[in-house]
């Protein structure tokens, strides 16, 4: 047995016991330490770092990008992916150029994003509340003018 199997069943498990908000979730955090590291690699001129960081903060931006395909009948799933493309361009800039202040407005996109999904799934897995119950049905109105008799 290899020494990579139990991290890969480990995985494997992860993945399919965590729900798909848990996940997004998941992956915004991944993006954004991802991007951290990189703004470090480049400051310390750590190219291997800096390598590493980039592919996987492009990769998980490339990844939330394909999951939205076949989405577009929602309005905001188009902008939502020129917004990855964006980071991704900007994440690639800066590491060309060597420009870890570009990374400061990726980050603060991504931890609003991150925020903005943790916020929705809170407010999905709430219970919904059924109706309230009707009140008991009321007695009979008797037409106005109308006197109750002893008789009936």
């Amino acid at each position: 047995m290899s020494q990579g199997m139990p991290i890969h069943a480990y995985q494997s498990a992860v993945e399919h016991t965590i729900t798909p908000a848990e996940l997004l979730i998941r992956l915004y955090e991944g993006a954004i330490r991802s991007v951290q590291i990189l703004g470090e690699g480049i400051r310390e001129k750590n190219i291997p770092k800096r390598s590493d960081a980039v592919m996987r903060a492009t990769a998980i931006l490339g990844e939330l990008a394909v999951a939205l395909e076949g989405q577009d009948h929602l309005d905001w799933a188009p902008r939502l992916l020129a917004l990855y493309m964006f980071l991704i361009e900007e994440i690639t800039v800066a590491n060309l150029k060597d420009e870890p202040e570009r990374l400061v407005p990726v980050q603060k996109i991504l931890a609003d994003l991150l925020e903005t999904w943790k916020q929705a799934s809170i407010q999905a897995s709430k219970p919904v509340s059924p109706p309230p119950l009707s009140p008991e049905p009321a007695a009979p109105v008797r037409p106005v003018g109308q006197r109750l008799s002893m008789k009936g």
